[in-house]
């Protein structure tokens, strides 16, 4: 998922029509939020698990949380990423989501956002985190 910060819109009962506006203009913003999978834990909604099971499953998906946290160290400033934040999925509860902060000129349009994504996409499913 792909959320641009389009900043404050005036009036606010006008935003959807603002931002569609932009959008259509392929007016550019200047920060966004990718929002990509990043671990799938596999232990909530079972029951009756054995405990290596578990132990076996959370271990892996550290050491994912660890590589993920170590692609960023040495990434971020390559494809301008600010910050990063773990979320729940909605979807899957099973799933742990990572929202990545990018900070760069943006340009709007479905064409835009591919081809400045397209790097970043590439290189995290290179690196095995997608």
């Amino acid at each position: 998922y792909f959320f641009p910060h389009y900043g404050e819109i005036f009036p606010a009962e006008k935003e959807d029509e603002v931002i569609e506006k932009m959008n259509k203009s392929h007016d550019s913003v200047p920060e966004a939020t990718l929002l990509v999978p990043m671990v799938k834990l596999d232990v909530f909604d079972k029951e009756n698990m054995e405990t290596d099971y578990v132990v076996s499953s959370l271990e892996a998906n550290l050491h994912r949380i660890k590589y993920w946290k170590g692609w960023l160290e040495k990434n971020s400033r390559q494809y301008s990423i600010f910050g990063s934040s773990v979320h729940t999925a909605r979807e899957d509860r099973n799933m742990l989501s990572i929202a990545l902060g990018i900070a760069a000129k943006i340009t709007l349009g479905e064409k835009e956002i591919k081809e400045f994504l397209n790097p970043l996409l590439d290189r995290l499913h290179e690196d095995g985190l997608l």
